[in-house]
């Protein structure tokens, strides 16, 4: 139903209480949708899948930063005590190995990076997701 046909059955009804002669069949009256003009012919709410991908990169923002911070926590804590360990003649540290490691562990860290980005971009709204990312990174 047009705009134009609304109004016009509008002024029937108005029309209706001031001449009573005047009858209105109602069964045949339908409610103008606001979907009926939708710009996207796949979803009547293409907002709804915009937010999804938002909804999905907050949560993979949120927990990526928790977990961040709880690995350095415990990164931080074993770091200061085989420091302290070696500081009592406990044990040593043999220095080619550790950034050896700690060059092994920057690259599994790139890739797992350039893995999130790869799966957060391929959504539909990458930006949203991208947006959620950058959000949840933010309050996490």
């Amino acid at each position: 139903m047009t705009q134009e046909e609304y109004s016009d059955k509008i002024n029937q009804v108005n029309h209706l209480g001031q001449s009573g002669n005047q009858k209105m069949d109602y069964n045949n009256y339908t409610e103008p949708s606001l979907y009926e003009n939708s710009s996207t012919a796949e979803s009547p709410l293409p907002y709804l899948e915009m937010g999804t991908g938002f909804i999905i990169g907050l949560a993979v923002g949120f927990f990526i930063k928790k977990s961040f911070k709880a690995v350095l926590f415990i990164l931080g804590f074993a770091l200061i005590v085989s420091f302290y360990m070696e500081s009592q003649g406990i044990f040593t540290i043999n220095q080619e190995v550790l950034e050896q490691n700690i060059e092994a562990g920057s690259a599994y860290m790139e890739y797992l990076f350039d893995a999130i980005k790869e799966r957060l971009t391929s959504f539909q709204s990458g930006i949203g997701a991208g947006a959620g990312f950058l959000v949840g990174l933010k309050i996490g």
